[in-house]
């Protein structure tokens, strides 16, 4: 379905299914057992084509997954995606998530890819401040500017297995 739809949407560069297979399938597993147990669901912001959530609810079909895109044709692509492979814990929104209220208590938030991440980290953190984890992909200046801005949270930024420069912040509400 990626091959399918990614000529008209730029889903990913990443065509060669090993490439694919490493950077967003194997990512998006190790996102997954980083997920506390005590999550109920996962928001997955700007969702484009569709990780980590759809991998997470492969491999937690006890999680609801929230795919939120603001991109009208992703949606299409995450809706069909979803129905394709049967993910009866998939809920496909298409909203900028900016203007979304607050996640609830015994969630997990998900960014991987969004414009101009650097400037959208303090809206992330807003809507996740009742969220019990964010994991927030990228690159390991992040964490500086992060933990700036969320003193009371413990902050792990951990390097995703098989790369040297792919980090994930993993954001834990104290409780």
């Amino acid at each position: 379905l990626v091959l399918k739809w990614n000529s008209r949407l730029h889903l990913t560069t990443l065509t060669r299914p090993q490439d694919f297979f490493e950077r967003h399938i194997l990512e998006s597993a190790f996102s997954e057992s980083l997920i506390l147990p005590s999550v109920n669901q996962v928001w997955d912001l700007g969702s484009g084509l569709g990780v980590p959530g759809m991998v997470i609810a492969i491999l937690r079909p006890n999680l609801n997954v929230r795919l939120i895109e603001v991109s009208r044709n992703k949606v299409l692509f995450l809706e069909e995606a979803a129905t394709y492979l049967n993910l009866k814990n998939v809920e496909v929104l298409e909203s900028r998530f900016e203007t979304l209220e607050s996640a609830p208590e015994k969630s997990c938030l998900t960014v991987r890819a969004i414009e101009k991440m650097e400037k959208m980290i303090p809206e992330i953190l807003r809507l996740g401040a009742k969220a019990q984890q964010i994991l927030i992909f990228g690159a390991k200046s992040r964490e500086e500017k992060t933990r700036a801005l969320v003193p009371d949270k413990e902050i792990d930024c951990l390097l995703i297995p098989g790369s040297n420069q792919r980090y994930v912040m993993n954001i834990i509400r104290s409780t």
